[in-house]
């Protein structure tokens, strides 16, 4: 009898069968794609509330601004503001003292190099043809925001 139980146990096998192990791989990859796809939703609406505070930032450098000069910039034609190619409402808000140089919002998700009304694209863009009053444009990513649908915005000073 004790002989008999010692060939059992040598002959039953340890471990998982192939099926298993499949199964298990396939509920890991569901797990990690909805976590996944949770991050990246969390990521567009943060980047969405710091497009809020940035165009917020930028509408308060501007009404410091046009208290002390009486008109807003002028900037013919719009521009990505902080990009390279910005001659106008950057180094303007710097220059008069309003903004550090390193204070200038820009988009959080493209920085400086996104296009004006482009789909797809995220920047905050400035046009003021008068200095009497000015245009801010920018891009959301998400619904999140109350009141805001993800696509371009716009907001009109003052």
């Amino acid at each position: 009898i004790g002989r008999n139980s010692m060939i059992k146990i040598q002959n039953s096998k340890f471990g998982f069968t192939l099926l298993e192990v499949l199964v298990v791989i396939a509920i890991a990859a569901m797990l990690m794609s909805f976590t996944l796809a949770r991050i990246t939703d969390a990521k567009k609406k943060s980047r969405d509330a710091r497009r809020e505070v940035g165009i917020k930032q930028l509408q308060n450098a501007l009404s410091i601004y046009v208290t002390t000069m009486n008109l807003y910039p002028v900037c013919g034609s719009e521009v990505v503001i902080g990009s390279p190619s910005d001659t106008c409402i950057g180094p303007i808000l710097i220059s008069a003292g309003v903004l550090q140089p390193n204070q200038v919002p820009i988009d959080p998700l493209l920085g400086t190099s996104g296009t004006c009304g482009l789909a797809d694209s995220y920047a905050y863009c400035y046009q003021s043809t008068n200095g009497t009053s000015y245009a801010l444009r920018y891009a959301l990513e998400t619904d999140a925001i109350s009141g805001k649908s993800a696509g371009w915005q716009s907001v009109i000073g003052p």
